[in-house]
């Protein structure tokens, strides 16, 4: 992917007081993409810790990673959510004075030069944007090639949409996701972890609306480039991709529009939009999606817990 200039961001900051930590937070994951993601962050000077959510291959998947000082797993006796497991990360980074996190996902896709990239860029913003809590990439789709909009949010709620394709410098935005993220051990102390009782889905962007509630600021950098892909599969209707998560995740989509209604941090008619962008989702996956049961089932209890505030 797209590499990062020398000429726009110097180095005047010191770097060997900089200490990274990433925190791959894995759930039956394909062992191969863990393999070699770890890899690639080692290669770059980088502590590696993976957070596995009891998965049903973490034995095989603890066996077949590298000897080293640099990495670390740390097996949870169940499926605890994304959240806790960042938690537990975030945790040993910070007892263990890292100046730096990155949040990977299990199939994340780095560059060779990925880290010294961000965190170079990270230090240059926060050199004149003194309250800087993250730094975000741009993200290209794994499968169909298009590069994602990033979505900036006014006080209101409004939103506008920013393409990150053809630009040059970093540049504040209201919401990034979690996978790549570089975030300062500082600003985690000052904002808080990630709040649990998301479990899966909005736990980034409610962290990111805290953290702008709480005077910080979040920048991505469009010269940094991550593979993503958003859902298990696309449905194709009309001239839209509509992304498939699985009945599972769709509960916790559903249910967790609802809990950010309720937080005075969150702008009401964001969380508007994402209740009924939700619920038009799941009536087109019902309609013309595999296993409609499913998303009846899991629309019923999105709402239900949703409503009742259960969490």
């Amino acid at each position: 992917m797209n590499s990062t200039n020398e000429g726009t961001h110097k180095k005047n900051f010191d770097a060997t007081r900089i200490k990274v930590c990433c925190i791959i937070v894995s759930f039956n994951p394909q062992i191969e993409n863990i393999l070699h993601l770890t890899l690639g962050i080692t290669e770059q000077d980088s502590f590696v810790l993976i957070v596995d959510n009891d998965s049903r291959n973490h034995q095989e998947l603890e066996s077949r990673l590298p000897k080293s000082a640099n990495i670390k797993f740390i097996q949870l006796p169940n499926n605890t959510g994304i959240a806790h497991a960042q938690n537990v990360g975030i945790e040993y980074a910070l007892f263990n004075k890292y100046t730096h996190i990155v949040f990977f996902d299990q199939d994340s896709t780095i560059d060779s030069d990925f880290i010294r990239q961000q965190v170079t860029a990270f230090e240059h913003i926060r050199s004149v944007q003194l309250q800087l809590a993250a730094l975000g990439p741009a993200f290209v789709d794994k499968k169909h090639g298009f590069h994602y909009k990033i979505v900036n949010i006014d006080r209101h709620g409004r939103r506008t949409k920013i393409d990150t394709q053809h630009m040059q410098q970093p540049f504040a935005a209201s919401l990034i996701i979690s996978s790549g993220s570089l975030v300062a051990a500082d600003a985690l102390r000052a904002i808080g972890p990630m709040d649990e009782r998301f479990f899966i889905d909005y736990v980034d962007t409610e962290w990111c609306l805290r953290a702008h509630a709480k005077g910080y600021v979040i920048f991505v950098n469009p010269q940094v480039q991550m593979l993503h892909a958003i859902g298990d599969n696309s449905l194709k209707l009309l001239k839209w991709r509509v992304p498939v998560h699985s009945a599972f995740r769709r509960y916790y989509r559903i249910r967790n529009a609802f809990f950010l209604l309720k937080m005075p941090h969150v702008p009401t008619l964001l969380a508007l939009r994402e209740i009924a962008f939700n619920l038009v989702h799941q009536l087109v996956l019902i309609l013309f999606g595999h296993n409609k049961m499913g998303y009846v089932r899991s629309l019923w209890r999105g709402l239900k817990d949703g409503l009742n505030g259960k969490y």
